[in-house]
């Protein structure tokens, strides 16, 4: 089992410091990015959703799903788009949230393990998490530099783990 999945795990862990590297050193870009991809795609279902239901035909069925979900992805592109400096205020809350279920699952396995560097990543993690959730507004570009940073780490540590795993089952 671990042979069949390892190439999907080496994957996870090169595109988490790829992530975080992004965090680090192009935090704005990203961001704006983002959101335009975002946008794009809200963007883009809504209108393929909007042209099959005419082309269907479906109001004419009293079937108006197509409609519905076009008339939302459109609405919700807009609502990016427009107010893109709120979605930045709720990223760090999402961070937040996903810091402390990292610290948690990291805090089980030092509990089970007892390896060190999984309690530093635990105590970072609900660092984090509270700096996160409680400063929301401080600084987004330094809070998600320091999350890139942490994510670069906390992946280089699983990685470590990974190639133990392997070693030991050789």
């Amino acid at each position: 089992m671990f042979n069949d999945s390892k190439g999907s795990l080496f994957a996870t862990f090169v595109l988490s410091i790829i992530f975080g590297i992004l965090l680090v050193f192009a935090t704005e870009t990203f961001l704006v990015t983002i959101n335009y991809v975002l946008v794009s795609i809200f963007l883009i279902l809504g209108v393929v959703q909007l042209i099959s239901f005419f082309m269907n035909k479906s109001y004419k069925h009293e079937i108006y799903n197509n409609l519905i979900v076009g008339i939302i992805c459109i609405w919700s592109a807009l609502f990016i788009y427009v107010y893109y400096g709120s979605l930045i205020f709720l990223l760090p809350v999402i961070l937040s949230l996903y810091a402390f279920v990292v610290g948690a699952i990291t805090l089980t396995k030092f509990l089970r393990n007892k390896i060190v560097p999984y309690v530093v990543i635990s105590i970072l993690s609900f660092i984090i998490g509270v700096l996160l959730l409680f400063k929301p507004a401080l600084t987004v570009t330094i809070y998600l530099q320091i999350t890139g940073v942490y994510i670069i780490i906390t992946s280089l540590v699983y990685l470590f783990e990974f190639f133990q795993i392997k070693k030991n089952l050789k």
